[in-house]
């Protein structure tokens, strides 16, 4: 050992006050103890860490002063692991802190325990770091993932190439248009791909970097990667950033022989759409209840496509050739829904000239919707209880017993367990419409699937109005993927009807699209979901599965660990 450091350590162990004054030098905290666990050393560092002073745990228990998780049960001066691991510490003002800790024992000269001494290093700050950057990459994920699936999802192929005409980004629809792989183009120069006539003679993207223009759109013949010749429509917008200079191009290439077909690769049920897994958990729902013959409430947002399900049911169902009805609880007062669910006879009320049926006989044989079920009556909700469990009910004005064969389905956008709990929904009647429970997500909990949608609404709208192949451009699309859709389906189809009546050409743009689309995404209403309604979500989700967690929470649309966690949250138990 060098003489300067014996020199040192001698000098310290020469005079204990010395040692002190050096130990409160260092930047970490220490305190040691005897074979008691007494406290009999406690350092500057120790008291800014802990926030107890000296004074305060000198002669004291170690667990006066540090309070971590771990202490009772793995203390290292007791024989526990002594290497280094980090800890959770409890400071005296109740905040916790995140440490790494190592802990050394001391021994006599015949080898006995003597005390010990525990070294402890605030890492709260480089763990909060740690967490963001995970954070920030989870985020980067989530990005790419949406983007990925907006880029892939439309029916045109697009390329991104950067100033040199290098190709930077390659999407799903581009390697299937040109049968070129994606991992085998990046960086490759554009006119090695595409390969038209258009990129020796009159290159879009070119055009608009020299021109100024924001678009240039062009027809050509481009040869694929087996050798074909396809025709195919070319649009180049120019990319900038946000001080508008120019970072390169976005290519669209829409193949020609596509323009009359159908939107997108969907899956689809019953003119339902969506690929994300919270809509495919729907159909398979769908396809296992509708061919069983029990009564299903369907709940979700208003827009959401609630009835189109019921109409799902039916027509996967042995009652398809039979009536499908439907009746709208909350248009229609007490009585006349009465007369309209069940009928009425002549004089049963002002303006009852004749006998009438009412939908549940109109519908024997097939099924019934009752959509904002959550609005009836207390007397409405007496009769159909009677009518679900004994399949009887009586015209209104009428005392005879009728009988009818029919499938009820319910929907509503209200938390019907709030209403059981408030006393404005009864609950056998609750627990008799909600045998199956079908929850629909939001739109803002699909994103995936918005492009999928708004190419097939906008196929539809576009051959009402006279104006079939119509697309969207990037711009627009990213636009629809960032809102938050409070109104959900209901509110993208006005959207794209206001975008079909003011876009000038074949292409939507930002500006075509409604004022209240622009700008930053809006507050997100997720957020603003009551939080009964997502407890009664998370429980039907449960009913419906059987309890199976994982099958539960595709259902929902998340992850198995974000299922547990709030469970865990909102003290949900199952089986209850």
């Amino acid at each position: 050992m060098p003489r300067q450091k014996l020199a040192l350590i001698d000098f310290l162990r020469a005079d204990a006050g010395r040692l002190g004054e050096f130990l409160d030098t260092v930047g970490d905290a220490l305190f040691a103890v005897d074979r008691e666990q007494t406290i009999v050393f406690w350092n500057r560092r120790a008291e800014e860490l802990t926030g107890y002073r000296a004074a305060e745990v000198m002669g004291q228990h170690c667990l006066k002063g540090i309070r971590c998780v771990d202490c009772l049960y793995t203390c290292a001066l007791q024989g526990g692991e002594g290497g280094p691991r980090r800890v959770e510490l409890r400071r005296k003002d109740g905040r916790s802190l995140s440490v790494l800790k190592r802990a050394y024992v001391l021994t006599g000269e015949a080898g006995e325990p003597i005390g010990g001494v525990e070294w402890l290093r605030d890492e709260s700050e480089l763990v909060g770091q740690v967490q963001q950057c995970q954070l920030q990459s989870r985020t980067l994920a989530e990005r790419e993932r949406l983007q990925a699936a907006v880029l892939g999802s439309i029916r045109e192929g697009v390329i991104a190439v950067d100033r040199d005409w290098r190709i930077t980004s390659f999407s799903r629809r581009a390697e299937e248009i040109t049968g070129f792989e994606a991992e085998r183009v990046m960086g490759r120069a554009c006119r090695e791909v595409i390969g038209s006539a258009l990129c020796r003679e009159d290159c879009p993207a070119r055009h608009c970097l020299e021109s100024g223009d924001d678009e240039a759109e062009r027809s050509t013949q481009i040869e694929t990667a087996d050798g074909r010749s396809l025709s195919v429509t070319e649009l180049a917008v120019p990319l900038r950033d946000e001080s508008g200079e120019i970072l390169g191009s976005v290519l669209v290439i829409e193949d020609r022989t596509l323009l009359g077909g159908q939107a997108g690769r969907s899956a689809q049920l019953a003119g339902m759409i969506g690929q994300s897994e919270a809509m495919r958990a729907v159909f398979r729902l769908l396809e296992q209840v509708a061919r069983n013959d029990v009564t299903v409430l369907i709940t979700g947002e208003s827009g959401t496509g609630k009835e189109m399900v019921a109409r799902a049911l039916h027509g996967l169902s042995a009652r398809r050739a039979k009536p499908f009805q439907a009746i709208n609880c909350a248009a229609l007062p007490e009585t006349l829904l009465e007369s309209e669910l069940f009928g009425h006879v002549r004089g049963a009320f002002t303006g009852a000239l004749r006998d009438r049926a009412g939908r549940i006989e109109e519908a024997e044989g097939g099924t019934v919707l009752l959509d904002e079920v959550g609005e009836l009556s207390p007397a409405v909700q007496a009769k159909l209880l009677r009518f679900l469990q004994d399949r009887e009910y009586q015209r209104l004005g009428e005392s005879r017993n009728r009988s009818a064969d029919v499938r009820i389905l319910a929907a509503t956008n209200r938390d019907l367990a709030r209403a059981v709990a408030e006393g404005d929904f009864r609950e056998d009647l609750y627990y008799r419409i909600r045998v199956i429970p079908i929850a629909l997500p939001p739109l803002r909990q699909r994103r995936d699937d918005i492009p999928l949608l708004a190419a097939h609404l906008l196929e539809r709208i576009g051959k009402q109005r006279g104006r079939p192949a119509l697309g969207l451009t990037p711009a627009a699309l990213q636009r629809l993927a960032r809102h938050d859709w409070p109104g959900n389906v209901r509110e993208l189809a006005n959207a794209l009807e206001y975008a079909v009546a003011l876009s000038p050409g074949r292409r939507i743009r930002p500006e075509d699209l409604p004022a209240e689309l622009a700008g930053a995404r809006a507050p997100r209403y997720a957020a603003r979901i009551d939080e009964a309604e997502e407890v009664e979500r998370i429980r039907q989700a449960l009913a419906g599965c059987g309890g199976k967690r994982t099958r539960a929470a595709r259902q929902l649309g998340m992850d198995r660990v974000t299922l547990y966690r709030k469970m865990k949250r909102f003290g949900i138990r199952w089986p209850e």
